[in-house]
């Protein structure tokens, strides 16, 4: 059984761990662009199961997910610009920082203002454990989804020529 709020934030700390996993890799390293699939997997994870499963479950909250949804087109522009920008070029850390500071930005963002939501959303124990356990059951199967996985590799690739 998975409470929505504690799966967002256990899944906010992947993120995280992921990201300073992913500054602390010699740039170019074949460790770097491992630890990077690993990142852009779990990162269109996280987005698919907010945007499908939690965010609609606060339709109430409108304002807030509104935001929200901007901040995703926002942390998505910052990983076109850094999936653009070669590893020899002067720029590729300062352009992975940014991405890796507007991700983290955002779940801290989204702690702070949806875990828990504002009123009017209130959301009981047992709608927080169903909620939870379809958002985690989502997660486990794109981890485990072939097609998923392909469509994170080509969604990236598509991010590069854009």
């Amino acid at each position: 059984m998975s409470n929505a709020y504690d799966v967002l934030r256990d899944h906010h700390n992947v993120l995280r761990g992921l990201g300073a996993r992913f500054r602390a890799a010699p740039v170019g390293s074949a460790e770097r662009q491992e630890i990077l699939d690993e990142l852009l997997r779990e990162f269109t994870i996280h987005m698919k199961i907010e945007d499908d499963i939690y965010y609609p479950a606060l339709a109430a909250a409108s304002r807030l997910i509104a935001i929200a949804h901007a901040e995703h087109r926002q942390i998505y522009d910052q990983l076109a610009v850094a999936l653009r920008t070669p590893a020899g070029s002067p720029r590729h850390v300062e352009e992975w920082d940014s991405f890796l500071t507007v991700l983290e930005a955002h779940a801290d963002e989204e702690e702070r203002d949806l875990v828990p939501p504002p009123a009017p959303v209130e959301l009981t124990e047992a709608e927080l454990e169903e909620l939870g356990n379809r958002m985690a059951a989502e997660m486990e199967r794109q981890r485990n989804s072939k097609f998923e996985q392909l469509r994170v590799k080509v969604r990236a690739r598509l991010l590069q020529a854009l």
